[in-house]
Protein backbone atom coordinates (compact mmCIF):
# COMPACT_ATOMS: atom_id res chain seq x y z
CA UNK A 1 0.00 0.00 0.00
CA UNK A 2 2.58 2.32 -0.75
CA UNK A 3 1.83 6.12 -2.21
CA UNK A 4 2.08 4.90 -5.58
CA UNK A 5 0.07 1.75 -5.33
CA UNK A 6 -2.10 3.24 -3.13
CA UNK A 7 -3.52 5.89 -5.74
CA UNK A 8 -2.72 3.58 -8.98
CA UNK A 9 -3.60 0.21 -7.54
CA UNK A 10 -1.62 -1.32 -9.57
CA UNK A 11 2.39 -1.02 -8.96
CA UNK A 12 4.80 -3.31 -9.96
CA UNK A 13 8.72 -3.72 -10.09
CA UNK A 14 9.74 -3.87 -13.65
CA UNK A 15 10.74 -0.47 -15.51
CA UNK A 16 9.61 0.64 -19.03
CA UNK A 17 11.90 1.46 -21.76
CA UNK A 18 12.81 4.94 -22.71
CA UNK A 19 12.22 8.72 -21.54
CA UNK A 20 9.84 10.34 -23.01
CA UNK A 21 9.81 14.07 -22.85
CA UNK A 22 6.52 16.21 -22.04
CA UNK A 23 5.13 16.54 -25.73
CA UNK A 24 5.03 20.05 -27.71
CA UNK A 25 7.30 21.59 -24.72
CA UNK A 26 9.88 24.26 -25.34
CA UNK A 27 13.09 24.55 -24.42
CA UNK A 28 12.66 26.50 -21.31
CA UNK A 29 14.48 26.67 -17.77
CA UNK A 30 15.30 23.26 -17.11
CA UNK A 31 17.06 24.10 -13.77
CA UNK A 32 16.11 26.28 -11.18
CA UNK A 33 17.27 27.91 -8.22
CA UNK A 34 14.77 26.29 -5.36
CA UNK A 35 14.78 27.60 -2.40
CA UNK A 36 13.64 25.44 0.84
CA UNK A 37 10.78 27.01 2.65
CA UNK A 38 10.43 24.09 5.10
CA UNK A 39 12.34 20.51 5.46
CA UNK A 40 11.72 17.33 7.69
CA UNK A 41 8.07 17.42 6.55
CA UNK A 42 6.14 13.48 6.86
CA UNK A 43 5.43 12.59 3.33
CA UNK A 44 4.44 16.03 1.89
CA UNK A 45 1.23 16.27 -0.52
CA UNK A 46 -1.14 19.32 -1.48
CA UNK A 47 -0.86 22.83 -0.62
CA UNK A 48 -3.38 25.58 0.17
CA UNK A 49 -2.16 29.15 0.08
CA UNK A 50 -4.00 31.55 2.96
CA UNK A 51 -4.41 35.18 3.39
CA UNK A 52 -1.12 37.47 4.86
CA UNK A 53 1.21 35.14 2.77
CA UNK A 54 0.55 31.59 5.07
CA UNK A 55 1.45 28.53 3.17
CA UNK A 56 -0.58 25.26 4.46
CA UNK A 57 1.14 21.77 4.00
CA UNK A 58 -0.21 18.33 3.90
CA UNK A 59 1.70 15.83 5.69
CA UNK A 60 0.52 12.28 5.11
CA UNK A 61 2.19 11.08 8.55
CA UNK A 62 4.44 8.40 9.21
CA UNK A 63 2.05 5.49 9.23
CA UNK A 64 1.89 4.22 13.05
CA UNK A 65 1.61 0.87 15.06
CA UNK A 66 -2.37 0.57 15.58
CA UNK A 67 -2.59 -2.75 12.90
CA UNK A 68 -0.19 -3.58 10.27
CA UNK A 69 -1.23 -5.09 6.70
CA UNK A 70 0.52 -6.94 4.15
CA UNK A 71 3.97 -8.70 4.80
CA UNK A 72 7.71 -8.14 3.48
CA UNK A 73 7.98 -5.24 1.44
CA UNK A 74 4.18 -4.54 1.23
CA UNK A 75 3.86 -3.94 5.27
CA UNK A 76 1.96 -1.06 5.58
CA UNK A 77 1.24 0.06 9.02
CA UNK A 78 -1.55 2.37 10.48
CA UNK A 79 -1.86 5.01 13.16
CA UNK A 80 -2.54 9.10 13.72
CA UNK A 81 0.70 10.54 12.64
CA UNK A 82 -1.13 12.81 9.25
CA UNK A 83 -1.40 16.58 9.98
CA UNK A 84 -1.72 19.90 8.90
CA UNK A 85 1.29 22.36 8.63
CA UNK A 86 1.22 26.36 9.06
CA UNK A 87 3.74 28.28 7.51
CA UNK A 88 3.86 32.35 8.07
CA UNK A 89 6.14 34.92 9.15
CA UNK A 90 8.89 32.32 9.81
CA UNK A 91 7.12 30.14 12.01
CA UNK A 92 5.98 26.61 11.33
CA UNK A 93 3.61 24.39 13.13
CA UNK A 94 1.19 21.73 13.02
CA UNK A 95 -2.35 23.15 13.07
CA UNK A 96 -3.69 19.85 13.12
CA UNK A 97 -2.89 16.45 14.07
CA UNK A 98 -3.51 13.17 14.90
CA UNK A 99 -4.89 12.38 11.09
CA UNK A 100 -4.87 8.57 9.97
CA UNK A 101 -1.70 7.70 8.31
CA UNK A 102 -0.90 4.32 6.89
CA UNK A 103 2.89 3.81 5.97
CA UNK A 104 5.68 1.71 5.16
CA UNK A 105 7.56 0.40 8.63
CA UNK A 106 10.24 2.82 8.08
CA UNK A 107 7.72 5.87 7.56
CA UNK A 108 8.01 6.32 3.81
CA UNK A 109 5.43 6.29 0.88
CA UNK A 110 2.57 7.06 3.21
CA UNK A 111 -0.81 7.51 2.59
CA UNK A 112 -3.87 9.85 4.73
CA UNK A 113 -4.43 13.42 4.56
CA UNK A 114 -3.72 14.12 0.70
CA UNK A 115 -5.49 18.13 0.56
CA UNK A 116 -6.74 20.59 2.56
CA UNK A 117 -8.94 23.90 2.49
CA UNK A 118 -8.74 26.88 5.23
CA UNK A 119 -11.48 28.77 5.76
CA UNK A 120 -12.38 31.25 8.45
CA UNK A 121 -10.60 29.10 10.82
CA UNK A 122 -11.89 25.96 9.71
CA UNK A 123 -9.74 23.01 8.08
CA UNK A 124 -11.64 21.00 5.61
CA UNK A 125 -9.18 17.58 4.95
CA UNK A 126 -9.23 15.04 2.34
CA UNK A 127 -8.19 11.56 3.50
CA UNK A 128 -7.54 8.84 1.48
CA UNK A 129 -8.67 5.25 1.92
CA UNK A 130 -5.86 3.16 1.52
CA UNK A 131 -7.93 -0.13 2.09
CA UNK A 132 -11.80 -0.89 1.28
CA UNK A 133 -13.31 -4.02 0.71
CA UNK A 134 -15.54 -4.55 -2.03
CA UNK A 135 -18.63 -3.55 0.12
CA UNK A 136 -16.52 -0.34 0.81
CA UNK A 137 -15.88 -1.67 4.32
CA UNK A 138 -13.08 0.36 6.06
CA UNK A 139 -10.26 -2.47 6.86
CA UNK A 140 -7.52 0.08 8.39
CA UNK A 141 -8.33 -0.77 12.18
CA UNK A 142 -9.42 2.15 14.75
CA UNK A 143 -6.74 4.83 13.86
CA UNK A 144 -8.12 4.33 10.19
CA UNK A 145 -11.93 4.68 10.74
CA UNK A 146 -11.49 8.34 8.72
CA UNK A 147 -9.90 7.02 5.97
CA UNK A 148 -12.05 7.84 2.70
CA UNK A 149 -13.50 11.18 4.18
CA UNK A 150 -13.90 14.78 3.68
CA UNK A 151 -13.77 15.97 7.58
CA UNK A 152 -14.10 19.55 8.61
CA UNK A 153 -12.57 20.48 12.35
CA UNK A 154 -11.61 24.00 13.53
CA UNK A 155 -8.47 25.04 14.36
CA UNK A 156 -7.07 23.63 17.86
CA UNK A 157 -10.19 20.97 18.46
CA UNK A 158 -9.40 17.50 18.05
CA UNK A 159 -12.94 16.89 17.49
CA UNK A 160 -14.15 16.52 13.49
CA UNK A 161 -17.55 16.69 11.80
CA UNK A 162 -17.36 13.64 9.13
CA UNK A 163 -18.93 15.37 5.88
CA UNK A 164 -18.59 12.32 3.07
CA UNK A 165 -17.79 9.07 3.18
CA UNK A 166 -15.74 8.36 -0.24
CA UNK A 167 -15.91 4.41 -0.10
CA UNK A 168 -19.64 4.40 0.85
CA UNK A 169 -20.48 6.01 -1.93
CA UNK A 170 -18.23 4.17 -4.35
CA UNK A 171 -19.69 0.65 -3.07
CA UNK A 172 -22.98 1.86 -3.64
CA UNK A 173 -22.95 3.55 -6.72
CA UNK A 174 -19.38 2.51 -8.55
CA UNK A 175 -19.96 5.30 -11.03
CA UNK A 176 -17.04 3.95 -13.21
CA UNK A 177 -18.80 0.42 -13.54
CA UNK A 178 -15.93 -1.41 -11.37
CA UNK A 179 -14.82 -5.10 -12.10
CA UNK A 180 -17.49 -7.58 -11.02
CA UNK A 181 -16.59 -11.02 -11.68
CA UNK A 182 -15.54 -11.98 -14.59
CA UNK A 183 -13.52 -8.59 -14.67
CA UNK A 184 -10.75 -8.30 -17.44
CA UNK A 185 -7.53 -6.86 -16.69
CA UNK A 186 -8.05 -3.03 -16.65
CA UNK A 187 -11.35 -3.03 -15.50
CA UNK A 188 -11.66 -0.67 -12.60
CA UNK A 189 -12.25 -2.73 -9.25
CA UNK A 190 -15.06 -1.07 -6.34
CA UNK A 191 -12.42 0.93 -4.72
CA UNK A 192 -12.40 4.37 -4.04
CA UNK A 193 -9.06 6.97 -3.13
CA UNK A 194 -10.39 10.56 -2.94
CA UNK A 195 -6.54 12.80 -3.64
CA UNK A 196 -7.98 16.06 -4.12
CA UNK A 197 -10.72 18.82 -3.95
CA UNK A 198 -11.06 22.49 -4.37
CA UNK A 199 -14.53 24.56 -3.71
CA UNK A 200 -17.06 24.66 -6.47
CA UNK A 201 -20.69 26.13 -6.71
CA UNK A 202 -21.54 25.95 -2.59
CA UNK A 203 -19.41 23.14 -1.83
CA UNK A 204 -16.21 21.03 -2.75
CA UNK A 205 -15.03 19.46 -6.45
CA UNK A 206 -13.34 16.08 -5.64
CA UNK A 207 -11.48 14.17 -7.51
CA UNK A 208 -11.19 10.00 -6.83
CA UNK A 209 -7.92 8.87 -8.18
CA UNK A 210 -9.22 4.92 -7.60
CA UNK A 211 -12.76 5.75 -8.01
CA UNK A 212 -11.84 7.57 -11.98
CA UNK A 213 -14.79 10.31 -11.29
CA UNK A 214 -14.76 14.23 -10.39
CA UNK A 215 -18.29 14.19 -7.74
CA UNK A 216 -19.68 17.12 -6.69
CA UNK A 217 -20.13 17.19 -2.61
CA UNK A 218 -22.39 19.54 -0.97
CA UNK A 219 -22.73 21.47 2.35
CA UNK A 220 -25.44 18.56 3.86
CA UNK A 221 -23.41 15.67 1.96
CA UNK A 222 -25.71 16.05 -1.59
CA UNK A 223 -23.33 14.33 -4.15
CA UNK A 224 -23.76 14.59 -7.91
CA UNK A 225 -21.29 12.82 -10.40
CA UNK A 226 -19.76 15.31 -12.66
CA UNK A 227 -17.38 13.53 -14.64
CA UNK A 228 -16.05 10.05 -15.10
CA UNK A 229 -12.87 9.90 -16.98
CA UNK A 230 -12.32 7.44 -19.80
CA UNK A 231 -9.62 4.62 -19.86
CA UNK A 232 -6.84 4.61 -22.75
CA UNK A 233 -5.23 1.45 -24.57
CA UNK A 234 -1.49 1.08 -24.05
CA UNK A 235 0.73 -1.48 -24.82
CA UNK A 236 1.43 -4.19 -22.40
CA UNK A 237 5.47 -4.32 -22.01
CA UNK A 238 5.95 -8.21 -21.74
CA UNK A 239 8.11 -8.09 -18.32
CA UNK A 240 4.35 -6.28 -16.85
CA UNK A 241 2.26 -8.70 -18.42
CA UNK A 242 4.57 -11.89 -16.71
CA UNK A 243 4.81 -10.10 -13.12
CA UNK A 244 0.77 -9.74 -12.95
CA UNK A 245 -0.35 -12.66 -14.59
CA UNK A 246 -1.40 -11.81 -18.04
CA UNK A 247 -1.72 -14.16 -20.90
CA UNK A 248 1.18 -14.15 -23.36
CA UNK A 249 -1.14 -13.12 -26.16
CA UNK A 250 -2.25 -10.19 -24.39
CA UNK A 251 -0.08 -7.49 -25.34
CA UNK A 252 -2.47 -4.05 -25.18
CA UNK A 253 -4.16 -3.00 -21.28
CA UNK A 254 -6.96 -0.69 -20.48
CA UNK A 255 -4.91 2.28 -18.65
CA UNK A 256 -7.23 4.04 -16.22
CA UNK A 257 -7.43 7.51 -15.81
CA UNK A 258 -6.59 8.11 -12.20
CA UNK A 259 -7.79 11.80 -11.43
CA UNK A 260 -5.41 13.27 -8.88
CA UNK A 261 -5.98 16.44 -8.91
CA UNK A 262 -8.74 19.20 -9.78
CA UNK A 263 -8.51 23.71 -10.24
CA UNK A 264 -11.08 25.62 -11.20
CA UNK A 265 -9.79 27.87 -14.19
CA UNK A 266 -10.42 31.63 -14.87
CA UNK A 267 -13.08 30.28 -17.44
CA UNK A 268 -14.84 29.23 -14.12
CA UNK A 269 -14.56 25.23 -15.31
CA UNK A 270 -13.36 22.78 -13.71
CA UNK A 271 -9.46 21.11 -15.03
CA UNK A 272 -8.34 17.78 -13.68
CA UNK A 273 -5.24 16.49 -14.54
CA UNK A 274 -4.46 12.43 -14.21
CA UNK A 275 -1.96 10.33 -13.32
CA UNK A 276 -2.75 7.25 -15.20
CA UNK A 277 -2.17 3.93 -14.42
CA UNK A 278 -0.26 0.43 -15.33
CA UNK A 279 2.27 0.58 -17.45
CA UNK A 280 2.55 4.13 -16.61
CA UNK A 281 3.27 5.14 -19.86
CA UNK A 282 5.50 8.31 -20.73
CA UNK A 283 3.32 11.16 -22.36
CA UNK A 284 -0.16 9.30 -21.51
CA UNK A 285 -1.71 11.90 -18.90
CA UNK A 286 -3.99 14.07 -20.01
CA UNK A 287 -5.76 17.32 -18.47
CA UNK A 288 -9.25 17.14 -18.32
CA UNK A 289 -11.40 20.28 -18.78
CA UNK A 290 -15.35 20.16 -17.61
CA UNK A 291 -17.08 22.99 -18.28
CA UNK A 292 -20.60 23.63 -16.29
CA UNK A 293 -22.90 20.89 -17.00
CA UNK A 294 -20.88 20.26 -19.63
CA UNK A 295 -18.87 16.54 -20.50
CA UNK A 296 -15.20 16.45 -20.09
CA UNK A 297 -12.84 17.08 -23.05
CA UNK A 298 -9.31 16.78 -23.20
CA UNK A 299 -7.87 20.25 -22.55
CA UNK A 300 -4.12 19.30 -23.03
CA UNK A 301 -1.93 15.93 -23.33
CA UNK A 302 1.19 14.28 -23.56
CA UNK A 303 1.91 14.44 -19.96
CA UNK A 304 3.15 12.08 -17.55
CA UNK A 305 1.96 11.14 -14.30
CA UNK A 306 0.63 14.21 -13.47
CA UNK A 307 0.57 14.84 -9.63
CA UNK A 308 -1.05 18.40 -9.44
CA UNK A 309 -2.69 21.73 -11.14
CA UNK A 310 -2.92 25.35 -10.58
CA UNK A 311 -3.34 28.35 -12.72
CA UNK A 312 -1.19 31.34 -12.66
CA UNK A 313 -3.88 33.93 -14.46
CA UNK A 314 -4.88 32.31 -17.68
CA UNK A 315 -1.25 30.36 -17.93
CA UNK A 316 -2.16 26.29 -16.47
CA UNK A 317 0.98 25.16 -14.41
CA UNK A 318 1.31 21.18 -14.32
CA UNK A 319 3.31 19.55 -12.29
CA UNK A 320 4.88 15.61 -13.10
CA UNK A 321 5.79 13.19 -10.74
CA UNK A 322 8.46 11.88 -12.87
CA UNK A 323 9.08 12.80 -16.67
CA UNK A 324 10.39 9.11 -17.60
CA UNK A 325 6.89 7.12 -16.23
CA UNK A 326 6.56 5.40 -12.53
CA UNK A 327 8.04 2.05 -13.82
CA UNK A 328 11.53 3.76 -14.87
CA UNK A 329 12.92 4.26 -11.70
CA UNK A 330 14.23 7.39 -10.08
CA UNK A 331 13.90 10.26 -12.38
CA UNK A 332 13.66 14.08 -12.34
CA UNK A 333 9.85 15.43 -11.95
CA UNK A 334 8.98 18.71 -13.99
CA UNK A 335 6.94 21.72 -13.20
CA UNK A 336 5.24 22.52 -17.18
CA UNK A 337 3.69 26.06 -18.02
CA UNK A 338 1.19 25.71 -20.24
CA UNK A 339 -0.24 29.00 -22.36
CA UNK A 340 -3.91 29.32 -23.44
CA UNK A 341 -2.52 29.09 -26.69
CA UNK A 342 -0.61 25.33 -26.09
CA UNK A 343 2.57 26.74 -26.12
CA UNK A 344 4.75 25.26 -23.37
CA UNK A 345 7.97 25.44 -21.08
CA UNK A 346 9.65 23.07 -18.45
CA UNK A 347 9.66 25.41 -15.74
CA UNK A 348 11.63 23.46 -13.34
CA UNK A 349 13.28 19.93 -13.48
CA UNK A 350 16.23 19.14 -11.95
CA UNK A 351 15.90 18.96 -8.73
CA UNK A 352 12.24 18.15 -8.33
CA UNK A 353 12.08 14.51 -6.71
CA UNK A 354 9.01 12.71 -6.43
CA UNK A 355 6.81 16.33 -6.70
CA UNK A 356 3.61 16.02 -5.02
CA UNK A 357 1.61 19.29 -4.45
CA UNK A 358 1.31 22.84 -6.24
CA UNK A 359 0.13 26.02 -5.17
CA UNK A 360 0.79 29.13 -6.72
CA UNK A 361 0.43 32.93 -5.23
CA UNK A 362 2.16 36.03 -3.99
CA UNK A 363 4.76 36.04 -6.96
CA UNK A 364 5.84 32.69 -6.20
CA UNK A 365 5.02 28.89 -7.00
CA UNK A 366 5.15 26.28 -4.30
CA UNK A 367 5.99 22.74 -4.51
CA UNK A 368 5.72 19.67 -2.15
CA UNK A 369 9.62 18.26 -2.86
CA UNK A 370 10.01 14.41 -2.20
CA UNK A 371 6.72 14.20 -1.60
CA UNK A 372 6.94 10.23 -0.68
CA UNK A 373 9.73 10.66 2.06
CA UNK A 374 9.22 11.10 5.95
CA UNK A 375 11.06 13.49 8.01
CA UNK A 376 13.49 11.86 9.44
CA UNK A 377 15.68 8.76 9.10
CA UNK A 378 18.03 7.58 6.49
CA UNK A 379 17.22 8.91 2.50
CA UNK A 380 15.50 11.94 1.34
CA UNK A 381 13.20 13.94 3.45
CA UNK A 382 10.15 15.88 2.21
CA UNK A 383 10.52 19.38 2.00
CA UNK A 384 8.45 22.38 0.77
CA UNK A 385 10.31 24.74 -2.10
CA UNK A 386 9.75 27.32 -3.93
CA UNK A 387 10.71 29.27 -6.86
CA UNK A 388 9.90 32.77 -8.54
CA UNK A 389 6.31 32.58 -10.76
CA UNK A 390 7.65 34.69 -13.23
CA UNK A 391 10.80 32.06 -13.49
CA UNK A 392 10.83 30.80 -17.81
CA UNK A 393 8.10 33.37 -18.69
Amino acid sequence: MNMRRAVVRAAVASALAAAVSPLGATAGAQRADLKVVAANLDNPRKIFLGPRGAVYVVEAGTGGRDKCLGSGSQRTCVGLTGSITKIAGGVRRRVVTGLWSGAEPDGREAQGPADVLVRNGVYDVLLQDGSIDSHGFNELGPDGETAGDLISTPAGKAEAAVIFNFAAFEAARNPDRGAGPGAKYGDPPIDSDPYGFTTYRGGFAVVDAAGNDLLWVGPAGKVSVLAVFPTQTEPLPRSIGKEIGAPPTMTSIEVQSVPTCVAVGPDGALYVGELTGLPFAPGSARVWRIAPGGKPAVYASGFTNVSDIAFDGENLLVLEMTTKGLLAGKSPGALIRVAPGGARTVIASAGLVDPTGLAVGGGSIYVSNDGVYPGTGAGPHGELVSLPASLGA
